[in-house]
């Protein structure tokens, strides 16, 4: 292990043993042969890396790829089954709301309470507590016990805490989505200054480009074991075509849904093959007046399928659905959603004053045309609506989370700058 070296990780693995119930577990305990009534699960297989000082390493991979198991092993919070790590400087986390918080203690008490087992003694901590509270900002109620906090106030406490005691090593957890947008601004405007100091920092993110823009080395996880790891941008395009493989896997053609039973009907001629998006796969709710089946997105000049777009184009989006019951003064929303969940555009019919009328027990395709926006490189969704608006009460008929997901992929600089929305000209002069 050289100098550089802040962490080295080798063949580490962590396996959980998964009961059907509680009763399985006491069966297990007890029984006189033990008998085993569990399944193993390997959340980390065999991982091994080593993270040089001043590198910020991104952690992607799909919910249950081990990225949090692995932050929590290296935090001490998790044991592994095997292998081992060793680390080379003072590190602190922020992995979950609130975590080691003692919720009968107040936010004085707390901090003191996690500076020693940090390794603070009191002295020291009483020299940071002015700066930690300064930056938390979360006024008298630094004096009051935490179980009163709101998840907000947890957030602030703790990533304060983490980032204002000096570590060498910062891990997080994307805790910080919780926290209100101005406090989500000041928290990276920190990061950013810790890594400008050459500090080491290990982000577990959802986010590509953060892994694009802020990571100097990026490491694919998926079910237990690295896919992946190396250049941030290789390994994040790496895997986002991998999930937009998966997303192509639940689409079918025209030629397949017309060998379906109940589907006679007729497409538009334009497009005669679309490639359509089954909704029955993605989370939706609603009263089951309207069944909402498919989508499918197309570039109108060449009346092509795509899942990829640079910014700017016409776009149609197709809706396949059937109404089950009569549904009065319908609309038809869309929702085009960031990364975190965050609303990027917002249509909806009634705003643009058009009437719609659905055929009780008839399939029939929606089509919705407009210019896509001009928006920073990264992952996308949307998501779809049908309502009703009854003596101006606005009822939800069927609601579809992430029917579509498509990719902005533009090289152009002016969508790499990190921000949302992308302004395609604008005139700079130096008036004299």
């Amino acid at each position: 292990m050289s100098l550089q070296t802040a962490i080295t990780i080798q063949a580490l693995s962590k396996s959980y043993k998964l009961y059907h119930s509680r009763y399985s577990r006491m069966k297990e305990f007890f029984h006189p042969l033990r008998k085993s009534f569990h399944r193993k699960h390997d959340a980390l297989k065999d991982i091994s890396f080593e993270l040089n000082r001043g590198e910020v390493l991104g952690i992607i991979g799909e919910n249950g790829s081990g990225k949090s198991t692995l932050l929590k092993i290296l935090n001490s919070v998790v044991t592994p089954t095997s292998g081992s790590f060793t680390s080379h400087g003072r590190i602190t986390a922020l992995l979950e709301l609130g975590g080691g918080f003692n919720n009968e203690l107040t936010g004085i008490e707390n901090l003191f309470y996690l500076g020693a087992i940090q390794g603070y003694t009191k002295k020291e901590m009483k020299s940071k507590i002015d700066q930690i509270l300064e930056f938390a900002d979360i006024g008298e109620y630094a004096y009051q016990p935490v179980n009163t906090y709101s998840s907000g106030m947890y957030v602030r406490l703790a990533f304060s805490m983490a980032i204002n005691i000096d570590p060498d090593i910062l891990i997080t957890d994307e805790a910080l989505s919780v926290g209100d947008i101005r406090f989500q601004q000041k928290c990276f405007r920190k990061i950013r200054e810790f890594k400008n100091m050459g500090k080491t920092i290990l982000i577990c993110t959802h986010s590509l480009s953060v892994v694009k823009d802020f990571c100097t080395r990026a490491i694919w996880l998926h079910e237990g074991e690295i896919k992946e790891q190396g250049d941030p941008v290789f390994v994040a395009d790496c895997y986002n075509a991998y999930m937009l493989s998966r997303s192509s896997d639940l689409t079918i053609n025209n030629s397949v849904i017309k060998a379906l039973k109940g589907f006679d009907m007729i497409f538009p001629a334009e497009a005669p093959d679309l490639i359509w998006q089954n909704l029955s796969d993605c989370d939706n709710y609603g009263t089951g007046k309207i069944d909402m089946k498919f989508a499918a997105l197309v570039e109108r000049k060449a009346f092509r399928a795509v899942n990829e777009l640079k910014g700017g184009e016409p776009v149609r989006i197709y809706l396949m659905m059937k109404a089950l019951d009569e549904i009065y003064n319908p609309g038809i929303q869309l929702t085009l959603n960031g990364d975190f969940g965050n609303s990027v555009i917002k249509m909806m019919s009634y705003h643009y004053k058009i009437p719609l009328r659905f055929k009780v027990g008839i399939t029939q395709i929606v089509a919705v045309d407009f210019d896509f926006p001009h928006i920073g490189n990264g992952r996308y969704s949307f998501s779809f609506g049908i309502s009703s608006i009854i003596e101006n009460e606005e009822q939800q008929i069927q609601w579809v989370h992430d029917g579509l997901i498509i990719q902005v992929s533009n090289p152009d600089p002016l969508y790499k700058n990190g921000a949302l929305i992308v302004i395609s000209k604008a005139t700079f002069m130096v008036l004299e």
